[in-house]
């Protein structure tokens, strides 16, 4: 998982509650707040979710810095409690203090592009929401010589620096040599700005970068950048988490089934510009 995409879990560093309206207008008693409602939540007629806004198109201030939370995690969130027919509550934390924040019972859930790691589904349970992996940008005009992993033999490549997007390059080196092709020509920036700058700036035929990343950033740079389709498969899933073992865990996860199958998180991600074939809610 790359800088930009953020590293894991650690101590807790809550700050600001926001609260974005969905749902019922009126707070009922714990656990409901309409017939859907599950039992557990814990404040009266609300879906209260640990949210980091700083990871578009995922969550976001629509403002750049305040304003209301938007983004394809925060929409699906209150999404999900208008399902339930409750009200959404986001608990503004530092990304490290997610986890933490979920295991002090400051939310019920978090609904904020973690992956589904092992480490992370020994202290919480996760419901599956998007596939996620490598995903290669080009020039518009480009974007149709890269159809699969070895297409990008002989070609320049940039990557943030140290990230795992960089490894597939450096890993691809080795799979181009034993093909008898060139190897990519890998160059690493510090920040996923430099990337794009390099390929809009002609210093790099293409940049590689996590799927919901590479998405914002083509949607920013409309006619200057696009997303090559299916280069790499995903390889990676976030997911939606609970406290281990919590009565919410069920319900969240069947609240998201249902979401997915009236075509709710499709249309979501379609507004963000993410691929919506990405969007999975299977076990």
């Amino acid at each position: 998982m790359s800088t930009f995409t953020k590293a894991a879990l650690a101590a807790a560093a809550l700050t600001l509650v926001l609260s974005g309206c969905s749902g019922a207008a009126t707070p009922a008693p714990a656990g409901s707040g309409g017939d859907k409602a599950p039992k557990g939540l814990a404040t009266a007629g609300k879906l209260t979710l640990c949210i980091d806004p700083e990871y578009a198109p995922l969550e976001y201030y629509a403002n750049g810095s305040s304003g209301e939370i938007v983004g394809f995690d925060a929409d699906a969130a209150r999404a999900l409690a208008k399902h339930w027919g409750v009200e959404t509550k986001f608990e503004v934390t530092t990304f490290d203090g997610l986890m933490p924040g979920l295991q002090t019972r400051r939310c019920d859930a978090i609904f904020g592009g973690l992956y589904m790691s092992k480490a992370r589904l020994e202290v919480a349970d996760a419901a599956p929401v998007m596939n996620a992996g490598p995903a290669i940008l080009a020039a518009p005009d480009n974007t149709g010589k890269f159809k699969e992993p070895l297409d990008l033999c002989g070609h320049s490549v940039a990557a943030q620096s140290a990230s795992a997007n960089a490894a597939r390059i450096v890993e691809l080196k080795k799979e181009c040599k034993d093909a008898g092709k060139e190897e990519p020509r890998l160059t690493e920036y510090p920040k996923t700005a430099e990337t794009v700058l390099a390929v809009l700036n002609g210093k790099s035929e293409a940049l590689i970068e996590t799927n919901v990343a590479a998405a914002y950033m083509a949607s920013q740079n409309e006619g200057k950048l696009a997303v090559a389709p299916g280069v790499f498969p995903p390889d990676t899933t976030f997911g939606v988490f609970t406290r281990k073992g919590d009565q919410l865990s069920p319900a969240v996860a069947e609240g998201l089934k249902a979401l997915h199958a009236d075509g709710t998180l499709a249309k979501i991600a379609t507004q963000y510009k993410l691929d919506p074939a990405i969007v999975d809610v299977k076990h």
